[in-house]
């Protein structure tokens, strides 16, 4: 009788215990609990092992391996999925990746696998370029593949970014070749340009040279409207020679190859030293900085060039000189060198193709 009171007393006190006091209880209940747990709950080291790899489905080997290691499909599937991997310090892109990043994308839609190889076109210093076919549309174009460890080791990483960035951006102008993909792998970058089917100007050149001067007239003009429209877009080429000009199946040029093209500013100058020695400009040697009028010095080589098949240079002592026995001109100097032969092919340039002169000649 007294053991079922003292009982009934115990429940009534429980029964009446403030709730403040059964709050602490339960605090106290949780705290037990935490230290009850065991460290290797929450091993985070460096690793790439989480709170979760205990219950993650990935095998032991993927859940220690580094976060460098771990493939890219991986890691934004687990970046998604699981709040503690946003927490960590994580590089899904390899440094020879990022490198040519944002130009070069990772994972484009058009890819190796979206071409047929068809021929190989030529060599490069850098890579191969090929004659290819998109299997969708069957549109031809020529792919160039050049290896990534050529380009880091020749510190010409961002020369090539400027050279795909500068033609997708001026491909759009009727004497500029076009180019529509550029892409990268972990080995080898991809650059896709239009594919002009007439061959170097160089071939012709060494079939045909001299060229008359009403053809010469041509295609010098067509060459200034196409270095005068780069240099209002803010970009200098620096490389004009037979080699890098091209024909489409009307005959017409196309500029080809921005390797050594870079974004200049309108007035603006650089000191790099760069070009093909036969078609360079004087003040590219000199300690002097110089500006676009060094592609106007190359466009003079490349018109005496056509009009008598030689390339002439002597070295005096503060200038190259350059005679033409069409034109009567002599040639000193980048900025004033052939305006007056090329206001003369623009004269019957104008009469056949109706454009206006370019601005650089008013």
């Amino acid at each position: 009788m007294g053991n079922s009171q003292h009982t009934h007393s115990k429940g009534s006190e429980s029964s009446q215990t403030p709730p403040v006091s059964r709050a602490r209880k339960q605090i106290g209940h949780i705290l037990t609990s935490i230290n009850q747990l065991s460290a290797a709950s929450f091993t985070f080291s460096f690793n790439g092992a989480s709170f979760l790899s205990q219950n993650s489905r990935q095998s032991s080997y993927s859940v220690t391996r580094p976060w460098s290691r771990v493939s890219r499909r991986r890691w934004q599937e687990s970046t998604l999925s699981n709040s503690w991997a946003l927490s960590k310090t994580a590089w899904p892109v390899a440094q020879v990746e990022a490198a040519f990043l944002p130009e070069f994308r990772i994972g484009s839609e058009v890819s190796n696998d979206s071409f047929e190889v068809l021929s190989e076109i030529s060599k490069g210093a850098f890579g191969v370029v090929y004659k290819v076919m998109k299997k969708d549309s069957k549109e031809l174009f020529a792919m160039k593949i050049l290896q990534k460890y050529q380009i880091i080791n020749d510190k010409a990483v961002q020369q090539v970014k400027n050279e795909v960035k500068i033609q997708s951006m001026c491909g759009h102008h009727p004497f500029v070749v076009n180019c529509p993909y550029y892409w990268q792998t972990k080995r080898e970058l991809f650059i896709v340009s239009d594919y002009v089917e007439g061959g170097e100007l160089s071939d012709l050149l060494n079939k045909f040279a001299p060229f008359s001067d009403e053809l010469a007239k041509i295609y010098i003009a067509e060459l200034a409207l196409a270095i005068d429209f780069l240099h209002n877009a803010g970009v200098i080429y620096r490389d004009l020679k037979p080699e890098n000009i091209l024909l489409d199946c009307d005959g017409h040029i196309q500029i080809i190859d921005f390797g050594l093209s870079k974004w200049l500013p309108y007035n603006a100058r650089t000191g790099t030293i760069c070009g093909t020695f036969q078609y360079m400009a004087p003040e590219i040697f000199s300690p002097e900085l110089y500006s676009h009028a060094v592609d106007w010095w190359s466009l003079g080589v490349v018109a005496c060039r056509l009009l008598t098949n030689q390339v002439r240079l002597r070295r005096n002592s503060d200038f190259f000189c350059m005679p033409s026995k069409h034109t009567g001109y002599e040639f000193y100097h980048s900025k004033t060198v052939f305006k007056p032969a090329l206001v003369r092919c623009f004269s019957g340039y104008r009469t056949v193709f109706n454009v206006a002169t370019p601005n650089f000649l008013h």
